[in-house]
């Protein structure tokens, strides 16, 4: 158990370094004019120096006291999301027509970023009172989760509608939907579940036009690979008139194809010159294996691959059915972000803009997984459920 405590942290110490060097690296391009390099070196290294302070700072606090602060995080988040809309603009920090920021005291705070954390450790007190392993109908499966359900529609549907961030939508939504079934609703109902937010998600998609029209030109640009698996009535039905492959996504398969096996060396990537105007925050992984190759990409995806198995194996040892939840359920978060933004940045599904856990620029993702972090190892630390369980690994 200690070797996987120790090992967390390591593997997050890592990227944390990660970050810091390709932030510098892809900072070389001014983007739009935002900062110098060496700006975006200060504020990733601020923003790593402090997440590892937080992750130190957790372990010296009580368990319960943890789980008072995330509910203090929630309530702050869900504050600020819901007055975020109403700000003035000096408040306020406006990309592409999204208000997903607050600017507080020189930096741009991303509520969701902290909700999205913070709702995990709401999931898992309500789960873990609610439900537990006995046989239920889909009906009342459904009248258990009615409840948390309801809630996730109002605060999320409010801040998709408001923020237009339907990635981190989605990441929370799949998470509560295995933490349940980790709860004890049985796997069909969960199933079922699934399948009715998938239609609620296609239609959201349906009615909004920008939406929309990126998820066309993502099935135009994969048509030709997906369709000949179907038979040609169904081809047919499928098939939409030809488009151009989406400007960014076009960029990221290029700078990916281009870092080939070994890279094109540290620094010497070509893409973050102005075709990949966000290859700092969403397309870091495209920035990365251009500039240090297959392997480089490989290198770090096993990084976070050993993250998630070891954060998935903290859960198996917990006493407190919260405490498993909670591990579970950021266990699947930082997985389902990992894989939304790759499958996005080849266009194996519509990209959504979404950071990579400690590994992006910006400092609301950097601290939000850092008390996420901080907080799975202090319940380590100060619960005493690792008693003995040296012996185990």
């Amino acid at each position: 158990m200690i070797k996987t405590h120790l090992r967390i942290f390591e593997i997050v110490l890592i990227l944390m370094m990660c970050s810091i060097v390709f932030v510098f690296s892809m900072g070389f391009f001014n983007y739009g004019g935002q900062k110098s390099p060496y700006g975006f070196l200060f504020s990733q290294t601020l923003f790593a120096l402090v997440g590892v302070l937080i992750i130190f700072t957790f372990q010296l606090i009580s368990e319960k006291n943890c789980y008072r602060i995330l509910y203090a995080i929630l309530f702050c988040s869900v504050l600020a999301c819901f007055i975020l809309p109403f700000l003035p603009s000096s408040l306020v920090v406006e990309t592409k027509g999204a208000r997903r920021w607050i600017r507080l005291f020189g930096f741009s705070i991303a509520p969701l970023e902290f909700l999205k954390i913070s709702f995990i450790a709401f999931l898992a007190f309500t789960y873990s009172r609610k439900i537990d392993k006995s046989k239920r109908t889909f009906i009342q499966d459904l009248k258990l989760l009615a409840p948390t359900i309801a809630i996730y529609c109002v605060i999320f549907g409010y801040a998709y509608i408001t923020q237009n961030d339907l990635g981190q939508c989605v990441v929370t939504a799949v998470t509560m939907f295995i933490m349940a079934l980790s709860a004890g609703v049985r796997f069909k109902n969960i199933f079922y579940l699934f399948l009715a937010a998938i239609a609620v998600g296609i239609s959201l998609i349906a009615y909004n036009p920008r939406r929309l029209e990126r998820g066309l030109e993502w099935w135009g640009s994969i048509q030709d690979f997906v369709l000949p698996i179907f038979p040609e009535s169904i081809q047919e039905s499928l098939k939409i008139a030809h488009s151009s492959e989406p400007y960014q996504i076009s960029h990221s398969l290029n700078a990916i194809t281009n870092g080939d096996l070994l890279g094109q060396g540290f620094g010497l990537g070509v893409f973050k010159l102005g075709f990949l105007s966000e290859v700092h925050t969403d397309f870091i992984l495209s920035g990365i294996a251009e500039e240090i190759g297959f392997l480089g990409f490989l290198f770090v995806a096993l990084l976070f691959g050993f993250l998630i198995a070891s954060v998935l194996k903290l859960s198996i040892y917990m006493k407190s059915k919260q405490n498993y939840l909670f591990c579970i359920g950021y266990g699947v978060c930082i997985m389902v972000t990992f894989l939304m933004n790759t499958g996005g940045i080849i266009s194996l599904i519509p990209l959504k803009g979404i950071a990579v856990p400690f590994l992006s620029y910006g400092g609301s993702s950097m601290l939000a997984n850092s008390i996420a972090i901080g907080i799975l190892l202090s319940i380590f630390k100060n619960t005493g459920e690792n008693i003995n369980l040296e012996n185990k690994e």
